[in-house]
């Protein structure tokens, strides 16, 4: 892959299908990604919708307007597609209203009212909306594996979102949280809420908070962005290879265009290392106290996608990870190859590169694949320094013949050491949580997802994974066999040069579960999720090890939680 053929693909195809867009991204924890995923696999949309996410406000309304005046849409929909569809349509109809579309939408229900932000306000010039954040859950941990818990976990904040001219658009939100529970707080791993940022531990509680911003400035050619947020990049569900979002956000300068069929995207990203990763330079005794900072770390990651049928989509991603130094100028232009710019400053930066193809061989039933290759040796296959994972899956609407129901299965295969770097400032990861795919290294993972619509407000799912993990063995002699079960932990020079798959302590774990969701109007949500996990060979409560299952309970109320 070479960014520069990337640019040029851009500048060469069609049309500017995305020029002037200044308003904020939508969380990629909203529900209307759901949707438009169905949308897509029904081929109700006018090209294959982008793997690229989050998406902007105004590129959510222009795919909904799509649906809305597809005549196969309109008379294929069932009516609880179609009042989904409006409910959407009112979340975003300023955004629609920008498109030209001036039809009246509505929410429906007897709440209808509490759909709306709790203020805004817009003029020819210029809007703001601002509106209330609110979690509150439940959660009730039993079985064997872990010690019997009961945990209450309430987030509060706000969100504010707007636009000036045609050039710039913000959203910011904040948010306050505390985690109570029947144990002690003492440590990141006590906590039970992710992702999560710094955390303040007062006894049973602990304390935490977090902040994202966007601030765009659109231009007729292209999108640039300062933001702190989550990327998802790739066709995945369960979680991406390259770039995932169950990391804690982070801050990034962003590059965004689109022309016609292709999709580009550039990222600067500013990461944060793991707790022992301490600078001693830095290090500093300041009115008698002890002052130390973390070693820096950051991330250069950029994704084309290109859209070769409404059926068919491409999509080639590289992102290298580097520390210790300030700014690499060689790896912030949007045009530059990452590949060839890591070999240019030394080979000492942790190099990854990936691709994803997209199909619908035919309507309701999506296929997908995609490869990771991390720190790549071309010629030689057989170098230590070639990791791969491999992530496969299929997404069926309308699964069964039964309306409002979906399926979707994944698979997926990490080699041993992925993620890792033999410099372990370089790993793959934001605080102590890895950027791509949750599982980490030496894993595989059978997931599937059966979801079914029985009213606009009313959905359930069942779900099953099977997961596999190699973990690195700890010694009796209190040494360490790396086995590349880590991504915190390359390769060190005392660890022989070969991998084997799934060696080392190996932990089986076997999950089932059921969601119920009940949504009366948009963006309020109350839920309850029960998880069942029989883990073979897994930790458990006394420190040993052995076969135990864990039972997770819970209970959750949102109000514009995303």
């Amino acid at each position: 892959m070479r960014s520069a053929f990337l640019l040029l693909a851009v500048l060469s195809l069609s049309r500017i299908v995305h020029a002037g867009d200044n308003t904020p991204d939508v969380p990629l924890t909203h529900a209307v990604y759901r949707s438009l995923d169905r949308y897509d696999v029904r081929g109700w949309l006018d090209s294959a919708a982008p793997q690229t996410r989050p998406y902007t406000r105004l590129e959510v309304a222009r795919l909904l307007i799509q649906v809305l005046r597809n005549g196969d849409a309109q008379a294929a929909m069932s009516g609880t597609e179609r009042a989904i569809l409006r409910r959407h349509l009112a979340s975003f109809r300023g955004e629609a209203a920008r498109l030209g579309h001036t039809r009246p939408v509505a929410e429906t229900g007897g709440f209808a009212q509490l759909a709306d932000a709790l203020y805004s306000w817009g003029d020819t010039s210029a809007s703001v909306a601002v509106d209330a954040l609110f979690r509150q859950r439940l959660i009730l941990l039993r079985g064997e594996v872990r010690e019997r818990e009961t945990v209450s976990q309430t987030h509060i904040g706000a969100i504010v979102r707007g636009t000036l001219g045609d050039r710039i658009g913000f959203r910011a939100r904040h948010y306050e949280a505390r985690e109570w529970s029947t144990l002690a707080r003492r440590a990141r791993a006590d906590v039970i809420a992710r992702p999560i940022e710094l955390v303040q531990f007062k006894g049973k509680a602990a304390d935490f908070r977090e902040a994202t911003y966007q601030l765009v400035w659109a231009t007729r050619w292209f999108a640039a962005d300062a933001a702190k947020g989550s990327l998802d990049w790739g066709p995945g569900r369960s979680g991406n290879l390259l770039m995932a979002p169950f990391a804690p956000t982070f801050g990034m300068a962003r590059f965004r265009t689109a022309y016609g069929r292709v999709r580009f995207i550039h990222i600067l990203g500013f990461l944060e290392a793991d707790s022992g990763l301490i600078d001693p330079s830095r290090t500093r005794f300041d009115n008698g106290h002890r002052r130390t900072f973390l070693r820096s770390k950051a991330i250069a990651a950029h994704r084309v996608e290109v859209d070769v049928s409404p059926s068919v989509r491409l999509g080639f991603q590289e992102a290298v990870i580097y520390g210790d130094r300030d700014f690499e100028f060689l790896y912030a232009s949007p045009v530059s190859v990452l590949t060839a710019a890591q070999m240019a400053v030394g080979d000492s930066d942790n190099l990854a590169v990936g691709l994803d193809v997209s199909l619908r061989p035919v309507r309701r039933i999506q296929t997908y694949l995609a490869l990771f290759m991390d720190d790549l040796r071309k010629f030689s296959p057989g170098d230590f320094s070639n990791k791969f994972a491999v992530q496969t899956g299929v997404f069926w609407v309308d699964a069964f013949g039964l309306p409002d129901t979906d399926l979707r299965a994944e698979f997926v295969h990490i080699e041993p050491f992925v993620y890792s770097h033999r410099f372990n400032i370089n790993a793959y990861t934001h605080f102590d949580a890895l950027l791509g795919y949750p599982t980490g290294p030496n894993s595989d993972r059978y997931w599937a997802w059966l979801t079914h619509r029985f009213s606009p407000s009313v959905s359930a799912a069942l779900c099953l994974e099977r997961t596999r993990l190699g973990e690195n063995i700890e010694n009796s002699d209190g040494t360490l066999t790396n086995v590349g079960g880590d991504a915190r932990l390359g390769r060190r020079s005392e660890d022989p040069a070969v991998r084997e798959f799934l060696s080392g302590t190996v932990e089986k774990r076997t999950q089932v579960g059921v969601d119920l969701v009940l949504e009366p109007f948009a963006d309020f949500v109350l839920s309850t999720t029960y998880r069942l996990t029989r883990g073979s060979n897994v930790p458990l409560k006394g420190g040993s090890r052995g076969d135990g299952s864990t039972h997770d309970f819970r209970v959750t109320l949102d109000l514009n939680f995303y």
